[in-house]
């Protein structure tokens, strides 16, 4: 991700937003919290360099259907789903996407971030 990389982070539970967010920006990225899927899909730009998305949201849509919306609209874009209560098949998370269920270490969102730039600019 390198030290600019501008991530979406979409979490509905606010504390382990604010948590997430904190733990990022020790990582040097900089976290754009969010708690809708609704919310995160209007700002993803070309300025979002990675999305982190719980799967169980509140509104119209869930995370793996923002993700799958991400992948679509920024091919290539790394794409975090995380969740502890839904473990997807590997069919419905979008290519090349990781998922990593709750509790997560937040060094395994930043690799899995990080992995998935190298690899699509290889």
């Amino acid at each position: 991700m390198g030290k600019s990389g501008r991530v979406l982070v979409v979490e509905d539970e606010v504390i382990l937003l604010l948590d997430l967010v904190d733990n990022l920006v020790d990582f040097g990225l900089e976290p754009l919290p969010v708690t809708t899927a609704s919310g995160a899909a209007s700002l993803l730009d070309d300025s979002i360099s990675g999305l982190v998305t719980d799967i169980e949201l509140p509104g119209s849509y869930n995370g793996l259907q923002l993700a799958r919306l991400a992948a679509r609209n920024r091919p290539g874009l790394p794409i975090v789903v995380v969740s502890a209560g839904v473990c997807p098949a590997h069919d419905d998370l979008p290519a090349g996407a990781v998922f990593l269920p709750k509790p997560y270490r937040v060094e395994d969102i930043v690799a899995a971030l990080e992995s998935q730039r190298i690899a699509r600019a290889a």
